[in-house]
């Protein structure tokens, strides 16, 4: 059975110009705050730019960029908050401080999820805060962006 929702990520990453992963192979070696960083200088030189946090287990953009924790908006989709210029978007928004307990199947369903529910529009760059290491979420990730 084919899973509609991949040909809705593709077209709903379209229009961004270019997707920057910033990942690395363990945690705790600055990730989020490279990514954070990288997206709030590119839109203070005035670009359009999204964060999107894959990281499920351990969320934290939203502490760095000044995100508020709560359910984003819908309109035919999920339309990412914007905070100092910066389109966000983050499980935190679903989940706020609560752990989220998923694993195996559940895990790679709730990315595919968000990627094919986030309403980005026109970027000139995504910057993605990937999962640390290797595991299943970080590879998913990578074949499910372009």
């Amino acid at each position: 059975m084919i899973d509609p929702r991949l040909a809705v990520i593709e077209r709903r990453l379209a229009s961004a110009r270019r997707i920057v992963a910033v990942t690395g192979g363990k945690g705790g070696i600055g990730k989020t705050l490279v990514s954070s960083t990288l997206a709030l200088a590119l839109a203070a030189d005035g670009r359009r730019v999204g964060l999107l946090d894959l990281d499920f287990t351990g969320p934290c953009d939203h502490l760095v960029i000044g995100a508020r924790q709560e359910f984003p908006e819908e309109e035919f989709g999920i339309l990412p908050q914007v905070v100092a210029g910066v389109q966000f978007m983050s499980i935190a928004c679903f989940g706020g401080d609560d752990p989220v307990p998923l694993r195996g199947a559940d895990l790679t369903n709730a990315l595919v999820e968000l990627l094919a529910i986030t309403r980005w529009g026109d970027l000139d760059t995504l910057v993605i805060d990937m999962p640390p290491g290797l595991g299943d979420m970080a590879l998913d990730a990578v074949q499910l962006l372009p």
